[in-house]
């Protein structure tokens, strides 16, 4: 009796919990259809006649066909150079024993525990120093720096619990260490790279805040920051405000969707390993 009781209160606490979720998302898209009246007169009712250009003036008119296609550029450049920096800096710490070892991992996450607002200032001033306002290399490599310690522990949890046999046996049959890098380690941690991609894609698509900052050209800016400013210039026309919130998250949510499971899968493979 006890456990069919906590079963419906588990059951119950979901459903609220995924309607709280869910809601939101579906006022938003219903409402992306709609004009202001309809949205204010039946917010999650089906609108009576689609109105797609709000999506139209929210890619053209907004110009978020031009912030999207940045952010693409941004979190895809970014999540590369971190796989290769990364995964070279993790299979060194997890399969080399040398006297600074301990000392590089401790750096390493140590960066993890300084909050990013702590260093908005010297990252301002080392940008303006060198001029680097309205680079997209220079947003870049801050996403990078800033996202590498998490994804260097996670890799090398993950690469200290693959089985030194392999590395012995291909050493044996004459293989260098970068080829057993490439060869071995990388196709081995695919696991823990796509949970590090997504995390760090995420992150950088998300992001404002470093854009804020650096980035004044119109033509230079993320998504994110592109629906600041559509939420600033044109905020009273809901229906492509909406419009332009759904085109904002339609990438995160489908990399998620189709993702979920290395997430969860790199996630618990890198505790247990580790």
């Amino acid at each position: 009796m006890k456990k069919n009781i906590n079963k419906i209160i588990t059951f119950l606490f979901l459903i609220v919990m995924a309607a709280a979720f869910i809601g939101p998302m579906l006022f938003t898209a219903l409402s992306s259809f709609k004009n202001n009246v309809e949205i204010f007169d039946s917010p999650f009712g089906l609108p009576a006649k689609f109105l797609y250009e709000n999506y139209k003036v929210a890619w053209v008119e907004a110009n978020m066909g031009t912030y999207f296609i940045n952010s693409i550029f941004i979190s895809v450049m970014t999540i590369v150079l971190l796989i290769v920096t990364a995964s070279m800096v993790a299979y060194v710490l997890s399969r080399f024993t040398f006297k600074f070892n301990r000392a590089i991992s401790l750096f390493f996450l140590l960066g993890m525990m300084i909050p990013m607002h702590s260093v908005l200032v010297p990252v301002a001033y080392i940008i303006g120093m060198f001029n680097l306002k309205n680079n997209l290399m220079a947003l870049i490599l801050i996403y990078v720096a800033f996202s590498l310690p998490f994804s260097i522990m996670v890799l090398t949890t993950f690469m200290r619990g693959i089985d030194a046999s392999l590395e012995e046996a291909a050493i044996i049959d004459g293989a260098g260490y970068f080829q057993i890098y490439w060869r071995i380690m990388l196709p081995m941690s695919v696991p823990a790279i796509s949970t590090i991609s997504i995390f760090n894609f995420l992150g950088a698509w998300n992001n404002v805040l470093f854009p804020l900052l650096f980035i004044n050209d119109n033509k230079l800016k993320p998504i994110s920051l592109g629906l600041l400013n559509f939420n600033g210039e044109r905020g009273s026309e809901y229906g492509p405000l909406m419009a332009a919130i759904i085109i904002t998250v339609c990438i995160p949510l489908i990399i998620y969707l189709l993702f979920q499971e290395k997430v969860e899968g790199g996630l618990a493979a890198g505790a247990v390993k580790g």
